[in-house]
């Protein structure tokens, strides 16, 4: 993982999350816990293991007041446009 940006891809689906962006405002983690949480340094990270559905992961990202994550679905950017 590089330390400024976290992508994971799971089948059409990647998340990126902008570290040095990410305030630790943790309403990713509230909107979709399955799919965020915070590290040690209270900053966002891509969980391992099974995701959220889809509108919530997107629900997470419009949450987030800095837009420290996006989402692309077969390569096209679903959040932010």
């Amino acid at each position: 993982m590089s330390k400024d940006v976290q992508t994971i891809k799971r089948g059409d689906l990647e998340i990126r999350v902008t570290r040095p962006t990410c305030i630790s405002a943790a309403t990713c983690v509230v909107y979709a816990p399955n799919t965020f949480d915070l590290d040690e340094d209270n900053i966002a990270v891509i969980k391992e293991g099974e995701w959220d559905k889809l509108e919530k992961i997107i629900a997470s990202a419009q949450s987030c007041p800095v837009l420290a994550i996006e989402i692309f679905q077969k390569g096209k950017k679903l959040y932010p446009k």
